[in-house]
């Protein structure tokens, strides 16, 4: 009767250790935007699927006139600091903290050349935060910059 109980109690303990395990990977991959699947052979695996479910047509369609817009600009921007600093340091429009530590003269090309962008975007239908997702959602999803490639082909 004791070994029975102890073997129950070790099951229960066992089937609660999983249990916290597969709820602890579920609430990471949520915070990482990763899909978990199950599969009889290898366990648990997680992908990036959700990005390319949420992102819509609409979405890459926003996106690619956005990134065919504003393609000119941080070209030209990007000659204009590389012209006057000999570099060109990371630049995130939606970060304006990246800017403070440019020279003025930089910090100016880039302050224009962010705002010109963000307005493009949000001109397209677009938030900053939306537009970044679909870009990191891309690098991760080769299905999706099929179709961004598609949408900027055809407005071509």
């Amino acid at each position: 009767m004791v070994i029975a109980q102890q073997m129950s109690h070790f099951k229960f303990k066992t089937l609660l250790a999983r249990s916290l395990m597969v709820g602890v990977g579920a609430a990471a991959s949520l915070c990482l935007g990763l899909v978990p699947s199950f599969q009889s052979s290898s366990g648990v695996s997680f992908s990036n699927a959700a990005y390319a479910q949420s992102i819509s047509n609409s979405d890459v369609q926003n996106y690619a006139r956005s990134v065919l817009a504003i393609e000119p600009l941080r070209q030209s921007a990007y000659e204009q600091i590389k012209e006057i600093s000999g570099s060109v340091p990371r630049i995130e429009c939606h970060r304006p903290s990246s800017l403070n530590d440019l020279p003025d003269n930089v910090r100016q090309i880039a302050a224009n050349y962010c705002n010109q962008a963000i307005s493009i975007v949000e001109g397209n239908g677009l938030t900053i935060t939306r537009f970044n997702e679909i870009r990191v959602a891309q690098d991760a999803d080769s299905s999706l910059l099929n179709r961004i490639q598609q949408a900027i082909m055809e407005l071509r």
